[in-house]
């Protein structure tokens, strides 16, 4: 099977490329820049790189040519980075995906958009599919705006199109997000830095379980569905840093920047009534993380 990623030189990107060629699959990668994820990836023959900007367009679906899977991964996905770059931002998140979809259409490929969680009004209670609506985020709302675009070539052009909605993923490899930051304090033996307050309570879920959803989202139970992926299990930040401070035996000064307090988690039932359930629990996969950023070269 031939199979493209967009954004390949994400986190993400790489541990679902990484599933795809060991099951023998031919993998095109394309991202704006070279990076050592994708330097990694093409130790493997079955890897190829395409480095240009989706944004800018070219010959997408030239490059897609007899693809059966587009994974479309790449986008700016700080919050922040939307806020402030709007036009850079709209551009790639949703200009790009208009491109990406152009090239599936054109090679007939399915299409699979990596969404987000952002799409949905803030609630205490898990969120389910039907609930997405515009927000006050400007990544949220280019992702929701792209989603529609999704559904637009599915209608009027019968493009087969899954759309994933993410938690907060983390997980060997990742750059961002307060995991990220508590690892690479633990790891490199220097105080941590928090963006928000330890009582914040997320949806966390391993980035091993989301490859298993985009792998699943190939089988045609899956066609055409919007689906959460989430451990629909609200984790306090506080009790994230105690098990990876318990892992790491020992513990390093805390400084919250931002004492702002957040709630997020979203239903996963769609999914698990679609044979997707998560395998790693919390503790599993943070062990799985602190693991990897000790093995690594960390830069105070």
């Amino acid at each position: 099977m031939r199979v493209v990623i967009t954004g390949a030189g994400s986190f993400v990107a790489y541990h679902l490329a990484e599933k795809l060629l060991k099951d023998g699959h031919e993998v095109l990668g394309i991202d704006r820049e070279r990076s050592r994820n994708i330097e990694e990836l093409q130790s493997d023959k079955k890897f190829t790189f395409e480095e240009t900007d989706i944004a800018e367009g070219g010959s997408l679906s030239g490059l897609c040519r007899g693809a059966d899977v587009i994974y479309h991964l790449a986008a700016v996905s700080s919050e922040r980075l939307c806020r402030e770059e709007p036009v850079v931002s709209l551009e790639v998140n949703l200009l790009g995906t208009l491109r990406m979809l152009e090239a599936a259409k054109d090679n007939k490929s399915l299409f699979v958009f990596s969404s987000s969680a952002s799409v949905y009004p803030a609630s205490d209670n898990p969120k389910i599919e039907e609930e997405a609506d515009f927000t006050d985020g400007f990544y949220g709302t280019s992702k929701l705006l792209a989603e529609k675009y999704c559904r637009l070539y599915q209608k009027n052009f019968s493009l087969d199109c899954v759309i994933l909605r993410f938690c907060r993923i983390y997980g060997p490899r990742m750059k961002r997000n307060p995991v990220y930051d508590m690892s690479r304090g633990l790891a490199s033996g220097q105080p941590v830095k928090l963006y928000e307050s330890l009582s914040s309570k997320y949806d966390f879920i391993y980035v091993l379980d989301v490859v298993k959803a985009f792998y699943l989202a190939m089988n045609k139970e899956w066609k055409n569905k919007t689906v959460n992926i989430s451990s629909q299990t609200l984790t306090a930040l506080s009790e994230v840093y105690e098990i990876m401070a318990g892992l790491s035996n020992g513990w390093q000064e805390i400084e919250v920047v931002n004492d702002k307090k957040s709630i997020d988690v979203v239903s996963n039932r769609r999914a698990l009534t679609l044979g997707w359930k998560p395998k790693y629990s919390i503790k599993e996969g943070l062990a799985q993380t602190l693991s990897y950023f000790k093995e690594v070269e960390i830069t105070p």
